[in-house]
């Protein structure tokens, strides 16, 4: 019973960081099928790299494809890319469609945009 109690603690926790991680990002398109809810949200920030990357922190978009089975996070993939170095001037201001076609088209606003 021990093992079972922890195992449930475990997955609660695992989803609780999961939806807390996600609700930092907005949601820029969602799918719906039945309970199953497909989203991919969007963050824009300055992302502190490794430092033998890079020793400032740099502007980056991360964005999450975000499975959810009744409103609970149950899967995520992320993918962020490099945004230019102007951007750091105006990151609140940078839209979804500036940067689209910088990712793949499973993560782009409109689904499969080339």
């Amino acid at each position: 019973m021990l093992v079972v109690s922890f195992i449930v603690v475990c997955l609660v926790s695992w989803a609780l960081s999961l939806q807390w991680r996600m609700g930092q990002a907005s949601c820029i398109r969602e799918e719906r099928n039945g309970p199953w809810v497909t989203e991919v949200r969007r963050r824009v920030v300055m992302e502190r790299l490794p430092h033998h990357v890079s020793e400032f922190p740099v502007p980056r978009e991360q964005r999450f494809l975000v499975r959810r089975l009744a409103g609970v996070v149950v899967w995520h993939r992320d993918m962020s890319v490099a945004l230019p170095n102007a951007a750091c001037d105006h990151l609140a201001e940078i839209t979804p469609l500036e940067f689209d076609r910088e990712f793949p088209s499973w993560l782009r606003l409109i689904n499969g945009a080339n």
